[in-house]
């Protein structure tokens, strides 16, 4: 990000200009109104977020998602509690016209906060599920280069890559510090109703990790369900329907209309290596990789 002037910061944690520090603060989101067979799919911002998304909705199709204009999406949880505003005028049309009590179960859900800031006490209570997606996070950096260069036209980016490498290390990102974010939740486990999957494990076996989230969610799949969905999110399968996928204006996404999906971009493992210099990965050692080691050894990190 440029800065961090505009952007509330709650219990050590910045968000971006939509989430209300009040509501934050407040803990709104412990008031929603959960069901029993809800799923959560909860991240830090570029860590394969879409793609599980996307897998999930693949492996089952009874999900109750929001649908809008031919599209449809998970609903995002933050949205509904503790939003200010709205991230664009199809959003907000979409909160108006679909109402969360009127979407059936079992609903797919999404949301980016911390365990913290999260009411992880629904999880045992009403046997809400959540699925949790960490990545290296030197890869979430350059995710998250090209897509503040792209989103907005640019708006959100210096467009300087030392900057962006730079304010990730700093906490001036959206939802820093990365190694908190994730480390506390992967304080939860299993016995909590929370399932720990990597990008770069669904990167090297899919089918394996379908299997995972089918024994987690205690839905069995056949060998036939599971080469459909391994088939059908492909990362060129998914910047097809890009459109699909994605309830946004045109003007927050210019290079849809081209197919070009800032979203989904390249959907590989160790692009760093082609972007960090030298000097540049062993300050990220220095001063993540060290903490993440001494956290949990799952935590994804090169």
């Amino acid at each position: 990000m440029a800065q961090k002037e505009g952007y509330p910061e709650a219990d050590g944690y910045l968000f971006l200009p939509q989430y209300d520090k009040a509501k934050l603060e407040s803990r709104a989101t412990d008031s929603f109104n959960f069901r029993s067979d809800d799923v959560i799919v909860v991240g830090f911002l570029k860590s394969g977020n879409t793609w599980l998304l996307e897998v999930l909705k693949a492996m089952y199709n009874d999900w109750g998602l929001q649908k809008f204009g031919g599209a449809e999406a998970a609903m995002l949880l933050d949205e509904r509690t503790v939003f200010n505003s709205h991230f664009c005028r199809k959003h907000e049309e979409l909160v108006e016209a679909i109402k969360c009590e009127d979407l059936p179960s079992p609903r797919l859900m999404r949301s980016h906060l911390p365990a913290t800031l999260f009411p992880c006490h629904v999880l045992k209570e009403k046997g809400v599920k959540v699925i949790y997606i960490s990545r290296n996070p030197k890869d979430i950096v350059v995710s998250t280069y090209y897509f503040y260069k792209s989103f907005l036209h640019g708006a959100c980016s210096t467009g300087d890559w030392e900057e962006t490498v730079q304010s990730f290390l700093e906490d001036r990102q959206p939802l820093t510090p990365w190694v908190r974010h994730v480390g506390d939740w992967f304080q939860k486990g299993i016995e909590d109703n929370v399932l720990h999957v990597t990008y770069e494990e669904m990167k090297r076996d899919l089918p394996g990790t379908v299997r995972k989230i089918a024994d987690f969610l205690q839905r069995p799949l056949t060998i036939e369900d599971i080469d459909r969905v391994v088939r059908t999110t492909t990362v060129d399968a998914m910047q097809s329907r890009l459109l699909k996928m994605l309830i946004v204006d045109e003007e927050m996404v210019p290079k849809a209309a081209k197919g070009e999906n800032p979203f989904v971009r390249k959907g590989v493992v160790g692009d760093w290596k082609n972007h960090f210099t030298v000097a540049q990965s062993e300050l990220f050692d220095s001063k993540i990789g060290s903490k993440v080691r001494s956290i949990n050894p799952n935590i994804p990190y090169q």
